[in-house]
C-alpha cells in the first residue's frame, strides 16, 4: 500500500501544472556543434535562478542545417511540474507534439517537461530550424 502511495505521488499527470524551471540555451556551429551521421550535436547551458548553470549536450536528429556553414541558436523555456531541476533532471529524449506550436518538445527521463521557444509568442513566424527530436544528456558523460 505505502508504494502504491509513493509511486503515486511520482507520477504527475499530463495535464499537471507547469511552472518555469529555467531557461536552455543551445548553439553550435564550426567550433561548438558538429554533424554526425543523421546528429547534430550542440552545447547546451541550462540557466536556473539562484542554483550554477548546468551544461549539457543536445543531439538533434534531422535538423536538416549544416552546422559548418552557420551557427546555431535555439533557447526554450525549462517547464517542469516543480520550480526547480536537480543535476541531469533535462536529461532524457523529447520529442514534437503534434499539437504544439513550433519547436514545443516534451519528454525527459526523471519529470514531465516541455520545452518551448523563449519566442514562441512574440515571434509567430515559422523558426528558421525546426526541432523534431532532440535527446539531451549531461555534458559529463
Amino acid at each position: 500500500m505505502c508504494g502504491a502511495a509513493a509511486l503515486a505521488i511520482h507520477i504527475a499527470p499530463a495535464d499537471a501544472q507547469q511552472v518555469q524551471a529555467g531557461t536552455l540555451e543551445c548553439r553550435g556551429g564550426p567550433d561548438a556543434g558538429f554533424i554526425l551521421g543523421p546528429f547534430t550535436n550542440l552545447d547546451c547551458v541550462l540557466h536556473v535562478d539562484g542554483a550554477p548553470d548546468s551544461r549539457y549536450v543536445a543531439a538533434v536528429r534531422d535538423l536538416n542545417v549544416f552546422i559548418g556553414d552557420q551557427d546555431v541558436a535555439l533557447s526554450w523555456k525549462v517547464m517542469a511540474p516543480v520550480p526547480w531541476l536537480g543535476p541531469g533532471d533535462l536529461a532524457g529524449g523529447y520529442t514534437h507534439d503534434a499539437g504544439a506550436g513550433a519547436n514545443v518538445l516534451a519528454g525527459g527521463t526523471s519529470a514531465a517537461i516541455t520545452l518551448r521557444p523563449l519566442n514562441e509568442q512574440a515571434d509567430p513566424s515559422p523558426p528558421p530550424v525546426k526541432v523534431e527530436n532532440l535527446e539531451i544528456r549531461p555534458a559529463d558523460h
